[in-house]
């Protein structure tokens, strides 16, 4: 087999890419095992573009400014570990693993991505899709296998109750935005399929019992009506909303209780954020530029051990990406997550669209912030849920502001 002969089908693979995303992105909210989410992306994605790497066929613009500060961020927690951490070498190979994976997974955004951004309908259509199947799919088995008891939890990507609801809150983030672009084009199905991912994801996200995810989702919706009224006042589509909102609290309560609903609230105050925070806060690590390393187990630190011999909870991750990133990288890797969302600001306030859009934008980036402050600790991880409400939507906002995006709406 000749050179020519191996390039042919690597380059029709990039081009069958986009598909194959699309298809990662529905397996996240319906596949029956998360196993087979993980799965696919090794083996339809991840190994694939690895081979493009090898061989040099990976069309994508290596002078992308986000792109290259991903890269330094990855490179940086890597090497920085190697050298701080005194983890043995089983601990550095897996921290290495991870930072190789999510290498991978920023090149498939960056290569699966902007084909899909030239039909915004459509791709916001999928999500939404996604969004009533995977919260469908939820309610049923939380009903009929838990008989509406406990927390709710999905299938898929969306098996853990708090990961889960924030990938649907980020997915109806993505998916109204993109739909929006094209607002005078909207027929009633799609006006349904909307406020019908409002209602589900609302009533998901309640049923969770997740206090973060719940206070993001309020603050986001009505972050949303409000730039929608001052911009449009299209107060029927408003009312509408709000109509929707009720009709999901309604249900949650039929089906729920008020009085189980506020005991599941209460008892996630067990969670212990607090003592998290104020540990590794209280407790830093001793080179305050590089952090503990990325393969050191933040159960044994002095952080660690103060969480595990107060509270005795299953883990001392700090719950929070920002005092997650300065305890393993220390201040120059904080630094470097603040430069790489501060790109993604840039991004926004740069783009070649209507102000109203920019602003819209800024609300998908608030809903990133806000689940990351109670929920993940690192964006440098295997194949997990987190990706998808982090990485996704943060080089999602990064490359629609790289592009022309002006709908004849936008004017109107």
């Amino acid at each position: 087999m000749t050179a020519n002969d191996l390039e042919r089908p690597l380059g029709r693979y990039q081009q069958k890419l986009p598909t194959l995303f699309l298809i990662w992105i529905a397996l996240s909210a319906i596949s029956p095992h998360p196993d087979l989410y993980k799965g696919w992306f090794h083996l339809a994605m991840s190994l694939p573009v690895l081979a493009m790497m090898v061989v040099g066929r990976v069309r994508i613009d290596t002078t992308d400014t986000l792109l290259r500060v991903c890269v330094g961020l990855l490179l940086y927690t890597t090497l920085g570990s190697l050298i701080v951490s005194q983890a043995d070498w089983s601990q550095h190979l897996h921290a290495l693993r991870w930072s190789f994976e999510t290498l991978l997974l920023v090149l498939v955004l960056f290569l699966a991505v902007p084909p899909l951004l030239r039909d915004p309908h459509f791709l916001g259509r999928f999500l939404l899709t996604c969004i009533i199947l995977g919260s469908l799919s939820a309610l049923i088995i939380f009903g009929v296998f838990q008989g509406f008891a406990g927390r709710l939890s999905g299938i898929g990507a969306l098996y853990q109750p708090i990961e889960g609801v924030s990938v649907l809150i980020i997915y109806l983030c993505i998916g109204a935005f993109l739909l929006w672009q094209k607002r005078n084009e909207l027929t009633w199905k799609d006006q349904a399929l909307l406020f019908s991912a409002l209602i589900l994801t609302c009533a998901c996200t309640l049923l969770s019992g997740s206090r973060g995810p719940t206070l993001a989702l309020a603050l986001v919706v009505a972050y949303a009506l409000l730039v929608g009224a001052i911009a449009h006042r299209h107060w029927k589509i408003l009312l509408a909303a709000t109509g929707c909102l009720v009709i999901a609290l309604v249900g949650v309560l039929w089906l729920y209780g008020l009085e189980n609903l506020i005991k599941v609230m209460v008892e996630r105050g067990t969670s212990y954020r607090l003592l998290l925070w104020s540990a590794h806060l209280q407790h830093p690590p001793e080179s305050l530029l590089f952090g503990h390393g990325a393969a050191t187990d933040l159960e044994s630190t002095a952080a660690g051990l103060k969480i595990y011999k107060e509270s005795g909870i299953g883990t001392a991750q700090p719950h929070n990406l920002f005092i997650g990133t300065f305890a393993q990288t220390g201040l120059v890797g904080l630094g470097l997550l603040l430069l790489l969302l501060g790109t993604v600001l840039r991004g926004i306030y740069t783009a070649r669209t209507s102000a109203t859009a920019k602003w819209y934008m800024l609300g998908i980036f608030a809903a990133v912030m806000l689940l990351v402050t109670t929920n993940t600790y690192t964006l440098i991880i295997s194949v997990k849920t987190i990706w998808l409400y982090t990485w996704l939507p943060l080089i999602f906002l990064w490359l629609w502001s790289r592009q022309t995006h002006h709908s004849r709406a936008d004017t109107q």
